[in-house]
């Protein structure tokens, strides 16, 4: 981040109101990707429809306050871009909203570097979207930069698309909804259509969902393999009973982890993995009940994560007590 140092200059009166026009329109630039705590709706104009915006949220779900970028805008460094706490947006984004004719471009790095994705339309949870390279690695709270650009509403936008970036997104979105790595053929054509035809990744993911293998899926073995996977258990009939049906009218295999990886189960799983491993670790002993409730209730309800259990043990008597190794 570049600082500049102001000096005073003797301006004549019209160079004065030159400059005051100046210092307004960058005022009300700069303003333009500031966070808000309650946006209200997308304003039209007279002369057509609203110009369109994205919304980012630090929760999944659209959950805590937002940053809003308005169509046209791009923030290079989200490191530099702070919340109305004073809490950097940079690898905190975990859902986006998007509202009129744009396109999101999000990337992995700062100044546009990296992987990077397009969206046109809402993720309620980027722990559903690959971010393609790597297994088992999600945009959820991975994005460094975005650039917002305005598309015609009557007609999607063309998107040209590097070779290795158009693979990327083929990759992801065959993990993130079939479940597997694309086939070469798939790979092919998927990709050729990305380049050719600038396809958004929208319509890759929608053009997938309506293939024959996507429609024939055994959901009753999706949904055991991820229940085995995420909770550790057998599904139970409610749960196997409800996650078929919204399997079989469109969610993918990946919307369906990062469901159960949002539920109250999992965070007391995790939870319990967590304070288990620390006492072990930290006091060298097992978290005895009352501990073991305390920690429990500060991680589901007050959101610590491992390492301020982590502080909070190393800065107990019992530890300050323990003989040095």
């Amino acid at each position: 981040m570049k600082l500049f140092r102001l000096r005073r200059f003797r301006l004549s009166p019209s160079a004065g109101l030159l400059a005051a026009l100046w210092v307004g329109a960058f005022a009300v630039l700069s303003a333009q990707a500031q966070p808000v705590s309650r946006p209200g709706p997308l304003p039209g104009t007279p002369y057509g429809p609203p110009p369109g915006r994205v919304l980012f949220f630090p929760g999944p779900n659209f959950s805590g306050e937002p940053l809003v970028v308005p169509a046209a805008g791009a923030l290079e460094n989200l490191e530099y871009v702070r919340d109305s706490r004073g809490r950097k947006w940079n690898d905190r984004i975990a859902s986006i909203r998007v509202e009129g004719p744009v396109l999101l471009l999000m990337y992995e790095h700062a100044d546009f570097q990296g992987a990077t994705a397009t969206l046109t339309r809402d993720a309620a949870d980027l722990n559903a979207l690959s971010l393609g390279d790597r297994r088992g690695t999600t945009w959820s709270q991975r994005i460094s930069s975005v650039r917002v650009e305005p598309i015609q509403p009557a007609a999607p936008g063309f998107i040209q698309w590097e070779r290795r970036d158009a693979e990327r997104a083929v990759r992801a979105a065959y993990r993130d909804i079939l479940g597997r790595d694309p086939d070469e053929r798939g790979q092919r054509d998927y990709r050729d259509r990305l380049m050719s035809r600038g396809w958004t990744e929208d319509q890759l993911r929608d053009a997938i969902r309506h293939s024959p293998e996507f429609r024939n899926r055994d959901v009753s073995e999706i949904i055991r393999r991820l229940y085995r996977e995420v909770l550790r258990r057998e599904p139970d009939p409610a749960g196997s009973a409800k996650y078929s049906r919204t399997l079989r009218e469109g969610m993918s295999e990946s919307e369906l982890r990062a469901e159960l990886l949002r539920s109250r189960e999992y965070a007391e799983l995790h939870a319990r993995e967590v304070i288990a491993r620390a006492y072990r670790e930290i006091l060298r002993r097992e978290a005895d009940p009352a501990g073991f409730a305390t920690y429990l209730k500060r991680m589901i309800e007050q959101g610590w994560d491992e390492n301020r259990v982590r502080d909070a043990l190393r800065s107990s008597d019992e530890y300050r007590r323990l003989p040095r190794r």
